[in-house]
């Protein structure tokens, strides 16, 4: 496994597990398991996917000490505020039946997020919570952060070759912010897995297309957390450390960008209004 370094001096693992509407108890379990057999270190959640209870019990069960893996939760925007942020994170807490978390991000951009902030920083210090970070802010809502309090370690956004996002990113790391890659195959959405130039890079390696792609965001310097409850997929997944693409691999992947979102825009102010409806 790989590690990048975070700005907060913690290092997280170059891959982790995503696990975005895996709401069926059997597949929490096989997922959970296979990502514990397979190497997994990091467990990414969240209070909507309404699944933390059960990641928490399957942790819990798999005899793996605590410091043998990473978890991270979000608080929904619904939630933002002093009083609300305390509650969601001591609730996470409880469900996932740990006395800390590794990773805390903001889910969404909202109202009150410098509220929430205020306890992100709290709970750092008083040793609950070990890093805080941000998920789906893009640049405008990047810099108002930055202009509250202490600098986010990480950024979880949408994230796959068809959707480079390049300013965004750059402005990552010129920060010293990692970058989280949320749908890093847009596996289902896209034709991304039966482009040429990944098809042609899977037999140059030996490797899947979606290897290519993980591969893709590691070399880039981002964490791509893919999810799946196929235990084989979930083997093939983390299977990328025994190679490397080069410059003119990364520059034929690049070629291949559409500037094209699956999902929604962070920074669609309607939209975002839309969201904050939903619980």
């Amino acid at each position: 496994m790989k590690y990048f370094k975070l700005n907060d001096g913690n290092k997280i693992p170059a891959l982790g597990l995503g696990t975005y509407k895996i709401t069926n108890r059997e597949d929490i379990a096989k997922t959970i398991e296979a990502a514990l057999e397979n190497g997994y270190e990091y467990i990414d959640t969240a209070k909507l996917y309404e699944n933390e209870d059960m990641i928490g019990a399957e942790l819990k069960n798999s005899g793996k000490k605590r410091d043998q893996y990473q978890l991270a939760t979000k608080v929904w925007p619904s939630d933002f505020g002093y009083d609300k942020t305390k509650k969601s994170l001591d609730e996470s807490l409880e469900k996932l039946q740990t006395d800390y978390l590794d990773v805390v991000l903001l889910h969404w951009f909202g109202k009150d997020f410098d509220k929430s902030w205020k306890v992100f920083e709290d709970y750092k210090r008083q040793g609950i919570v070990k890093t805080i970070g941000v998920s789906n802010f893009e640049l405008s809502q990047l810099k108002k952060l930055l202009e509250i309090g202490e600098k986010p370690a990480i950024d979880q956004l949408e994230s796959s070759p068809h959707f480079q996002n390049d300013d965004t990113v750059k402005f990552l790391k010129e920060n010293d912010i990692i970058h989280q890659a949320w749908s890093p195959i847009a596996r289902g959405r896209s034709e991304l897995l039966e482009e040429f130039v990944i098809k042609k890079l899977a037999n140059k390696y030996n490797k899947t297309p979606a290897q290519i792609v993980l591969r893709w965001h590691v070399e880039r310097g981002t964490m791509p957390i893919p999810k799946s409850t196929n235990p084989e997929r979930i083997k093939e997944n983390i299977n990328i450390f025994d190679f490397s693409l080069d410059d003119e691999d990364m520059k034929a992947i690049k070629s291949i960008d559409l500037k094209k979102r699956y999902s929604s825009d962070p920074e669609d102010e309607k939209w975002l209004k839309d969201l904050l409806k939903r619980v």
